[in-house]
């Protein structure tokens, strides 16, 4: 795992160029990309750590919500969340904002390490989705932007 520091204030990469069908060069835009890193046994979210409290969160915070300990009082560090989790509960949106490609899930994923994340899934299909299933982080689609670019983030896919 890279490490993660919020009080250098890393920045994501820029955005990559990928080749589309036909041989069209495409934009890939990776909103929050410094909050996963890609590892042999799969995506991995950055999370933090209050070392005050023992909490973890998703997304990473400056701040614990739960003591109000910031900094170096804290020491609020980075944690690396398991690549699986359990799917809570989940939604199929068939309305959605400008941009996104209805029907598309979404649900909420608990994680080992206590903290319950919110992402679009990789299926839509309501007979593919169970609460209490083990799923899989891993980058996909989430939408396009104004120009009609892939802009990608995490995504969950069902472990059979």
């Amino acid at each position: 795992m890279k490490p993660w520091n919020m009080e250098r204030g890393e920045k994501p990469k820029e955005k990559g160029v990928y080749m589309a069908e036909g041989g069209t060069r495409n934009k890939v835009s990776y909103p929050g990309e410094g909050f996963w890193s890609e590892e042999k046994d799969g995506l991995h979210l950055i999370g933090s750590h209050c070392t005050k409290c023992g909490q973890n969160y998703f997304p990473p915070r400056e701040i614990c919500p739960e003591c109000f300990a910031k900094g170096v009082e804290a020491k609020i560090e980075p944690i690396q969340l398991s690549s699986r989790g359990k799917l809570y509960s989940y939604s199929i949106v068939h309305v959605a904002p400008k941009r996104f490609n209805p029907p598309y899930g979404i649900g909420y994923v608990d994680f080992p390490e206590k903290v319950r994340v919110l992402g679009q899934l990789t299926t839509c299909d309501p007979k593919q989705l169970k609460v209490d299933m083990e799923v899989q982080a891993e980058l996909g689609r989430i939408a396009v932007d104004e120009q009609g670019n892939e802009v990608q983030s995490y995504k969950f896919r069902p472990i059979d």
